[in-house]
């Protein structure tokens, strides 16, 4: 591993969010000290053994099992319905007893991987069939996301995978077909694909008529953020959280919390540490791009790049009010194994495609 300058600031960028998200974790719970401690270390410990076991295997021989880990995700998957635990009225999770694990969380990686061995068959060249062929397992395969139901991460999912096959070089003529037929389809499906409770969290965006309840997570969120003001209210002074005014704060809304805790100061210095990274390590996969015949890495390494950023910026624009609550998690924030295992995943592949540890 080289100690570049480019290096060392992807590194300390990365640290540096890690970090926070810890202290915002401690701060939600307020347990002790120790616990703090004890969260930083899982994180830091979790990321590097992903990143240090990624970095012993060569990246040709994941990519080979990658129809394999996919099918195998959808089983997982699958088989929520039937061993799943039900929180809220959805079964997403699988109880392992030491850890309880969301299967659609990784779906977003292993369709990544099988669209890749899928293409490098073909040297990555697009014919119709092959493009259609991607299209209908992607829309496909998110059926079961979205009948457990959890249309947020299915609707995430479906995104995260069509920006992977813009990635790769499918017809930009095919978006824009698709986004024609969504707007089309739009009210069939509003009418009589989603449930009540999908279409309250629609209209409640929407319309300013909704009634308290319908509203309260957004409106405390945008409450709490709004409250941060240029400096924030301190650390481990959040009223949002000690009165317990915003629902999932150590979740779905932590950003909030962190908002209200930094202010706009620590809002900007987060998406500073973000562009670093985004940018620092997208500007090194095009520099590498041009050094190799392969074109795999590149497009793992971008995608799990991209993904990391898109889910931060959803995420902001969520607990803003600015985009329909979709129950997206915070990379390296949220409080959970299934989002801190899949974003350490990423940052392995990442590692892995670029050569960062070698």
């Amino acid at each position: 591993m080289i100690f570049n300058l480019r290096n060392t600031i992807i590194l300390f960028s990365l640290v540096a969010i890690i970090l926070m998200g810890s202290m915002t974790i401690y701060s939600v719970t307020s347990i002790d000290v120790n616990y703090f401690l004890r969260f930083l270390l899982i994180n830091i410990i979790v990321i590097l053994a992903v990143a240090l076991i990624f970095n012993q295997i060569n990246l040709n021989r994941i990519l080979s099992f990658g129809w394999i880990l996919f099918i195998g995700n959808i089983l997982l998957v699958l088989s929520v319905e039937i061993f799943g635990n039900e929180i809220n009225g959805s079964k997403r999770w699988l109880d392992f007893g030491f850890l309880s694990l969301q299967p659609s969380e990784f779906m977003k990686i292993t369709f990544a991987l099988f669209v890749i061995q899928y293409l490098r068959f073909y040297s990555f060249q697009f014919t119709r069939f092959r493009t259609l062929f991607l299209l209908a397992v992607l829309f496909l395969s998110a059926l079961p996301i979205i009948i457990q139901p959890d249309l947020g991460t299915g609707l995430v999912y479906i995104l995260m995978g069509l920006m992977f096959l813009f990635i790769c070089g499918v017809n930009r003529i095919y978006f824009i077909g698709m986004s024609v037929f969504a707007v089309l389809l739009s009210p069939i499906i509003y009418s009589f694909g989603l449930t009540s409770y999908q279409k309250g969290r629609i209209t409640s965006w929407f319309s300013s008529d909704q009634n308290l309840s319908e509203k309260w997570n957004i409106l405390q969120s945008e409450i709490s953020i709004g409250s941060g003001g240029l400096a924030g209210e301190g650390f481990l002074n959040s009223k949002q959280n000690e009165f317990n005014f915003l629902p999932e704060a150590d979740t779905d809304f932590i950003f909030s919390i962190y908002a209200e805790q930094f202010g706009f100061i620590g809002v900007l210095l987060i998406l500073i540490m973000l562009a670093c990274f985004i940018g620092l390590t997208t500007l090194l996969s095009m520099t590498e791009k041009r050094l190799t015949s392969d074109l795999s890495p590149y497009y793992i390494g971008t995608y799990c790049t991209l993904v990391i950023g898109f889910s931060f910026l959803l995420n902001i624009l969520m607990v803003s009010g600015m985009i329909p609550v979709v129950g997206l998690p915070l990379p390296f924030f949220t409080k959970g194994g299934s989002s801190l295992l899949c974003f350490s995943i990423m940052l392995g592949l990442i590692f892995t495609s670029r050569g960062f540890l070698r």
